[in-house]
């Protein structure tokens, strides 16, 4: 009779745990919910798919356009080359984009204009690389279009190497999650954007001038965010930020856990500031917990 009981009592437990451990699964491997217009999340090493919504959704980029920006200056000129940020170039820097107001008539390297456009998103910054590379934004929004196409981007176009879009006059700058992501991985394998995004503050020394000054990422998860990560499996390790009305509060994150790999989430919001750095965190603790 004790038997009996043992093996009812045996049966019963088991029969509650085989009932808990599918369901902890399966909530564990829950696709998270985000307030998005589309995301694409993927594994940096292999390139393949951890997660995405709305992939394929025209989007608007907004300032994470900057990193297309700065592949294709590396395509064409050297770090060490200098660029003097004149008049004519500060004239065609649009009052709507978010600058810098870079003081004319200093001179400042293609180095230093990186630093600055991708820790800062300085727009000054992106004309001033546009004209100086190419020789004009024209010819730089050509030569950004042909890298889109190298890197596959078959749902993508660019007119302006800021990120500006419909909201602001500029019809012709759209992408999709899917393809934008391309642009994502192809920045983290350059070693000089690798090195730029994942810093939190760069002191700018302007050519022959003893004062200069320092600027600091507009990435939250360096300042106001950062309790977000702290403490977890992984760490931020580069990213790129953007706004406007039409593309909402996005950005593009890296990540790396302590055995080295690597996780790029490429987020187009459309909740607020806040809600932003939620959702990428909830998308960033799936990826590294169940991928």
């Amino acid at each position: 009779m004790k038997n009996t009981r043992k093996c009812i009592i045996f049966l019963l437990v088991l029969s509650i745990l085989t009932t808990i451990v599918p369901t902890a699964k399966a909530q564990a491997a829950a696709k998270p919910k985000t307030t998005s217009h589309a995301y694409y999340m993927i594994d940096a090493g292999s390139g393949k798919k951890i997660l995405s919504s709305n992939a394929n959704k025209r989007i608007y980029p907004a300032s994470t356009v900057k990193l297309l920006t700065a592949l294709t200056v590396l395509e064409y000129s050297g770090t060490d080359e200098e660029i003097k940020y004149t008049k004519k170039i500060r004239r065609m820097v649009p009052s709507d984009a978010s600058a810098l107001n870079l003081k004319t008539g200093r001179t400042y390297t293609v180095e230093q204009y990186l630093h600055m456009l991708l820790i800062v998103s300085d727009a000054g910054s992106a004309v001033a690389l546009a004209q100086g590379t190419a020789g004009s934004q024209k010819d730089f929004v050509v030569w950004m279009n042909e890298k889109a196409k190298a890197l596959g981007m078959m749902h993508s176009h660019f007119d302006n190497p800021i990120g500006l879009d419909k909201g602001s006059g500029y019809y012709g700058t759209y992408t999709t999650a899917a393809d934008f992501i391309k642009v994502s991985k192809a920045a983290m394998e350059n070693p000089v954007i690798k090195r730029i995004v994942a810093k939190h503050k760069y002191r700018v020394q302007p050519v022959g001038v003893k004062k200069s000054f320092v600027i600091e990422s507009t990435n939250a998860f360096y300042s106001d965010y950062k309790k977000m990560v702290k403490n977890k499996k992984y760490k931020i390790i580069g990213s790129k930020t953007g706004t406007t009305r039409a593309a909402g509060h996005c950005l593009v994150a890296t990540a790396v856990d302590k055995k080295g790999n690597t996780v790029i989430c490429a987020f187009y919001g459309k909740g607020d500031h806040k809600q932003l750095y939620k959702d990428i965190r909830k998308l960033l603790d799936y990826a590294f917990a169940t991928y």
